[in-house]
Parts: structure tokens; C-alpha cells; sequence
């Protein structure tokens, strides 16, 4: 299951077309961690480039 699987499922959660068990809760909860994931990935590419600059500039 991709990330965007994951985000179409919590929406269908929370806009109540899910069927036949609708829980909005777990559908917010699961856009927060895709949210912060998503976040977590632009920092980790943040410190790959720092680190390729201080690699670049020790050589």
C-alpha cells in the first residue's frame, strides 16, 4: 500500500463513504502520520544535501 492508497483510504474515513465500518478517527490519525512522515522526508533530504556540501567543501 502506497502513501497515496493510505491518504485515499483516510479520506473515504473521514467524509463517511467508507463501507461498510465508517471511523473518521483512524482515517484523521492516518492523514497525521502520512502528514508528518511527509515532513520527516523533505528533512531527511534537507540533511543529505547539508551533508553533500560538507562532504564537498572538507574535500
Amino acid at each position: 500500500m502506497t502513501l497515496n492508497d493510505l491518504q485515499a483510504w483516510a479520506q473515504t474515513q473521514i467524509s463517511h463513504t467508507a463501507q461498510p465500518d465508517i471511523r473518521p478517527d483512524i482515517g484523521i490519525s492516518v492523514l497525521e502520520m502520512v502528514d508528518e512522515l511527509e515532513h520527516l522526508q523533505a528533512y531527511v533530504k534537507e540533511l543529505e544535501q547539508k551533508l553533500k556540501a560538507l562532504s564537498k567543501a572538507a574535500s
